[in-house]
């Protein structure tokens, strides 16, 4: 594990906290990997073509934030741009295990979420809300009677009628998204059969829907488990139903969580969303990947990866998260630690404080408030194994990312006139390392490599990255 306290820190631009260079000697004790540079492992960079301003899409998270507003330092949320919070109460113990407990358990789950909600407002961040949760997933049993059993609905509605009155009644109506059921494909939310769900979700859509005062909140689906395929009769007959039943949400939801599994990656799953909604004749709509990332791909180089694949598809993304019990309620979905810091803590240690960051908030911050300007076209490298972020405006800055590769991958950088350089030429480029510290380690900032002269022809500038572990994230700047 690396030491990250011997290093002292400057502030640059716009407040980001990057360490002081390495020195020669440190830099030559890294492992020199030289894979050549093929068509495979080269991400590319378009200076030329414009996708728009940054709205920091990947900066939502799951969960992780203590009822106790005041706990988590604010500016941890402020710093990073915070654009949503998806949360339900989920995993709280009695007297707070939901609806199918009774009332009082039902208010112990909607007072959590209630105050998830304030925090999110505060910041100015959509919401997510999740009635499953609420309704008590987590502590069914046998004898539980699931929404719609044997043909009765009552008791969801009458689960739905208090919540929808209870949101109204907190005035939680503004910035708030309904995501009608979570992961039906998965047995720990959903016990019961495909048409089941999918009865479900229309049920809630038109009860909504049909009220004038809930008309401002958006619904949201599927939010299955599984990514998008062609062939998944979860997502087909789902789309097949809601466009039969004037069902369609405001918001299309996936979750990619399941490794480095080809189909889990947002330049593949992305796509495939897409064309099943032209299939169904489902106009573009807005898509929100409200659960991204297996805790192995939560370390500094993977973020940077996943905040390209996002970016690039215009879609809102929600980190997962995969702590238990009061720590899936802290940490902001694993971006801080505390010293007391564990994967599942008890009630003492959930309340006590002490927050720094861990590496990847550093990528977040850097993200949210670095990366200005207007966002550049970019093109992941063929394997996959590398993705970049890229935006342009008082200079150029990169956001690179390997996913859990060891190598050297490469950056094509092209049309560097359009930024004011000649065809061929030589230019600065600094360079940023984001190191890891494990999920609940603290790291004092990113580290300044400082400066390389690089040589360039054709317009085309290409940057290598050698990667030598599989956690350490990286930035590029380049003056105008």
């Amino acid at each position: 594990m690396k030491a990250f306290n011997i290093f002292l820190a400057f502030t640059v631009s716009l407040s980001t906290t990057i360490a002081t260079p390495l020195t020669y000697t440190q830099l030559r004790a890294r492992s020199n990997i030289n894979d050549p540079q093929t068509e495979n492992n080269t991400a590319i960079v378009n200076l030329n073509v414009k996708t728009g301003y940054p709205k920091h899409l990947a900066s939502g998270i799951l969960y992780g934030v203590p009822d106790n507003r005041t706990q988590i330092p604010s500016h941890f949320f402020s710093d990073i741009d915070l654009q949503y919070i998806r949360a339900g109460g989920a995993q709280l113990d009695e007297p707070a295990r939901g609806w199918i407990w009774g009332l009082d358990e039902y208010y112990g789950r909607f007072n959590s979420t209630y105050s998830n909600y304030k925090l999110a407002r505060q910041h100015g961040a959509a919401f997510v809300l999740l009635p499953h949760d609420i309704w008590g997933t987590d502590h069914v049993n046998s004898s539980t009677v699931w929404p719609g059993d044997n043909g009765d609905w009552s008791n969801y509605y009458d689960f739905l009628d208090q919540l929808l009155s209870d949101i109204r009644r907190n005035d939680m109506i503004d910035g708030l998204v309904f995501d009608i059921w979570n992961e039906p494909d998965g047995f720990f939310f959903w016990q019961r059969s495909q048409s089941q769900w999918i009865d479900l979700y229309v049920r809630t859509s038109i009860y909504i829907r049909s009220t004038s005062a809930y008309h401002k909140i958006k619904l949201s689906g599927p939010s299955l488990a599984q990514a998008p395929t062609y062939s998944n009769s979860w997502y087909t007959n789902w789309l097949a139903s809601i466009v039969g039943n004037h069902s369609i949400p405001d918001q299309f939801t996936m979750h990619l969580e399941d490794g480095t599994d080809s189909n889990f990656n947002p330049g593949v799953a992305i796509p495939i969303f897409q064309s099943l909604l032209a299939e169904y004749d489902i106009a573009p709509q807005e898509i929100n990947v409200n659960e991204y990332a297996t805790f192995d791909n939560q370390v500094a180089s993977c973020t940077g990866w996943w905040i390209a694949g996002l970016e690039r598809y215009n879609a809102w993304g929600i980190r997962g998260n995969w702590l238990s019990g009061y720590s899936l309620h802290d940490y902001a979905a694993n971006i801080l630690g505390k010293p007391a810091a564990n994967e599942n803590e008890n009630a003492a240690e959930y309340s006590s404080n002490g927050y720094f960051p861990n590496g990847e908030w550093h990528i977040y911050h850097y993200y949210s408030k670095n990366m200005t300007g207007l966002r550049l076209k970019t093109i992941s490298s063929s394997d996959s194994h590398l993705d970049v972020y890229g935006t342009v405006g008082d200079k150029v800055r990169l956001l690179a990312g390997v996913r859990l590769q060891v190598g050297t991958w490469y950056l094509n950088i092209t049309h560097l006139t359009s930024i004011g350089l000649a065809e061929s030429g030589n230019v600065n480029i600094r360079k940023i390392e984001f190191p890891d510290n494990g999920h609940f380690g603290e790291v004092f900032g990113p580290i300044d490599l400082g400066y390389e002269r690089y040589t360039y022809t054709d317009n085309t500038l290409t940057i290598a990255i050698e990667q030598d572990d599989y956690s350490t994230g990286w930035a590029f700047e380049i003056s105008k």
